[in-house]
């Protein structure tokens, strides 16, 4: 339960044993690398050209393998289900396995196939989209008895193809019979609200006929100039789309087999990431013609088969372990137990914390589970959240991360279950209904009698924040800040020291109520006194007093009311749930039958409802108060997460070789 002590280690070797060394320290994937700063350093590494072509041909070959990929997805090679989609696929393989991962593609080749099929398939598309435009043109004339090349303006005469709304149609008609004499207009047909016209004018009245064109906004049509009516046009259109169809077909038939080699790519594109890190971490290292130094920190707990590691690859390398000193700023590793471990998961989302501070995964696990038991508050729905997270871990591919949010879950729905069983609450079930025994096992009332509920999360609240104070108080007293631990935390427990003492002493009336008033003012007194330490003058000092100390008492105030939060968000639970039950309920009179199918329909899908929306709720609330409310007090973070240099992937799930 506490940040990892770390040691920094030192690697030199012969520049011939560079690539030794790198593959050593990823393959043990515990060390830290990290080009540091110093006199007796070695200059810094600059990448040699057959290492920067290394790197632009790994670079290349990602994208390769990603555009493979895309291709794919793109023509409906990767037909998986939406949940598919959401979990990833995993490939479970060996070190030795994954480091082979270009044994089994021959990329070059595939992404060369893979271009070409593409660019014919856009070429097909284009092809297959102008015909089929073409065609819907053609369907509003198919009932012109015309070669299509003939409409054209010749020596005497002009045919002019034109589409029209139906009402301006008649204003259309009368202004050519009225302005264009030598003007003959045909309705071929009529789509929706427009018309399409054939208009035959004599060429001397071209003028006078483009004018109404544009003062009734009549479109002109350009139709195939080939010799072929439109319905004819529109069977050979027919044929051409669908020889492109199958030739579409044929070359998606021929891309297939790619399709059934994803998984290699997938992992090969892994690989390469890898490999690509691995080359930008050269940068890091420092050398001279014929020496090679790595430096980097490695945790205590694996120091030692580290070592040995390094030590087994030749007797020309040199190993130094050197204790931090206060001039370095080493990378934060966490060190929690089984329980708490996946806990780091919310703390990372806020912030690594830095190495000076404390660690505070553990009252985070506490907390958050609590405040989510609060948040679902029901024994069926924490039941059910039990169960699935515990068969997705089980049985679905899910990385690391997932894997710990799914335990997070279930540690909450846990405490859930207990919630419910104190207040009464089994999937919305009204607590009159329940049998003798869970009714008697219900000690809280929260839709009757909710004060107790709300004074329960407002103290649960109270606790939060106040251990975030005793941590600020822990880190304080660390650094030698006595003077801050004593009055920025002193003050806050002597303040509620004094109402723990002053507001019992008055309620029993053991002493006058001036007398607790002054006991509970006491601390607000030294406050106003002491806060404003930080102003250089007397004014200064007095201000700032009076705003701090407004600030702290107020402040505490609003935070510990912010936690009815966890209240509110579990009778919610609760009432969503009554009401599903109340309407399918309801439903059980219309019929034998049709009753009982309504009934399941709408208890299935509300409950299912009610529990996804409340699992959002009860994860993002909790997480706010413990970010704002209880990191507030005392979390800095700024901490450099421990970064080994190692193999990772999100699909690749490397074993044991005897696993």
């Amino acid at each position: 339960m506490a940040v990892e002590p770390v040691k920094k280690i030192r690697v030199i070797s012969h520049a011939s044993l560079q690539e030794e060394v790198l593959e050593a320290l990823q393959a043990a994937g515990t060390v830290h690398v990290e080009r540091l700063s110093g006199t007796e350093l070695l200059p810094p590494k600059e990448y040699s050209d057959e290492e920067q072509q290394s790197l632009r041909t790994c670079t290349f070959r990602i994208s390769q393998a990603e555009f493979i990929l895309s291709y794919l997805k793109a023509y409906g090679y990767d037909k998986r289900s939406f949940f598919r989609t959401i979990v990833k696929d995993k490939y479970p393989m060996t070190l030795e396995e994954f480091v082979r991962a270009h044994e089994r593609v021959d990329l070059d080749r595939a992404y060369a196939e893979c271009s070409e099929y593409e660019r014919h398939l856009v070429e097909i598309d284009e092809k297959k989209t102008a015909l089929e435009q073409e065609r819907e043109e053609l369907s509003n004339w198919t009932e012109l008895q015309l070669d299509m090349d003939e409409i054209a303006c010749k020596h005497m005469y002009c045919l002019l193809p034109l589409r029209v709304p139906v009402a301006d149609l008649e204003a259309f008609g009368q202004a050519l019979a009225s302005e264009v004499i030598e003007s003959t207009l045909d309705v071929v047909s009529e789509r929706g609200s427009r018309a399409y016209c054939m208009v035959v004018y004599h060429l001397d009245s071209l003028g006078l006929v483009e004018e109404i064109l544009t003062r009734l906004r009549v479109e002109k049509v350009t139709l195939p100039d080939v010799k072929l009516e439109p319905a004819e046009r529109m069977e050979q259109v027919d044929r051409e789309i669908a020889a492109l169809e199958r030739q579409r077909e044929g070359l998606l038939a021929r891309g297939q087999v790619y399709a059934g080699k994803r998984g290699d790519i997938e992992v090969l594109r892994e690989y390469l990431l890898n490999q690509k890190r691995k080359l930008e971490a050269l940068e890091q290292f420092g050398m001279t013609r014929s020496t090679v130094v790595v430096e980097g920190w490695v945790t205590e707990g694996e120091m030692e088969p580290t070592l040995e590691n390094l030590e087994a690859l030749s007797e020309e390398i040199g190993l130094e372990v050197i204790e931090a000193d206060h001039e370095d700023s080493p990378p934060v590793s966490l060190r929690n137990g089984r329980f708490a471990r996946p806990f780091e998961l919310l703390v990372g989302l806020y912030g690594t914390p830095n190495r000076r501070e404390y660690d505070p995964t553990w009252l985070v696990a506490v907390s958050f589970i609590v405040f989510f038991g609060f948040c679902i508050g029901d024994v069926g729905y924490g039941l059910v959240l039990v169960a699935a997270c515990l068969l997705a871990r089980r049985f679905l591919p899910l990385g690391e991360k997932v894997r710990n949010l799914l335990l997070v879950i279930s540690y909450g729905s846990l405490f859930a279950m207990v919630i419910g069983a104190l207040t009464g609450s089994w999937f919305g079930i009204d607590p009159a209904s329940l049998p003798p025994l869970l009714e008697t096992m219900a000690v809280f009332d929260p839709l009757r009698d909710p004060i107790p509920v709300m004074l329960l999360t407002m103290a649960l609240g109270l606790a939060h924040m106040l251990s975030g104070t005793v941590v600020e108080f822990r880190d304080n007293v660390k650094e030698g800040n006595w003077v801050d631990a004593l009055i920025d935390q002193g003050l806050v427990f002597l303040f509620f020291i004094c109402l723990g003492v002053a507001i019992p002493l008055a309620l029993a009336e053991v002493v006058p109520t001036s007398t607790a008033v002054l006991i509970g003012c006491a601390p607000i007194a030294l406050m106003l006194l002491l806060l404003g330490r930080s102003a250089k003058s007397v004014p200064g000092k007095v201000i700032n007093g009076v705003y701090e100390t407004y600030n702290t008492v107020v402040g505490w105030m609003g935070d510990t009311i912010s936690y009815l939060r966890l209240y509110a968000l579990g009778l919610a639970t609760f009432v969503i749930g009554w009401v599903v039950n109340t309407l399918a309920g309801m439903t059980l009179g219309i019929g034998p039958v049709i009753g009982v199918l309504l009934m399941l329909l709408i208890l299935v899908v509300g409950q299912t409802f009610n529990v996804a929306i409340n699992l959002l709720g009860a994860f993002v609330h909790p997480l706010r108060l413990e970010f704002v409310e209880f990191f507030g007090k005392f979390y800095e973070d700024g901490g450099q997460r421990f970064d080994a240099l190692k193999y990772e992937s999100k699909i690749v799930m490397i074993r044991e070789e005897d696993a």
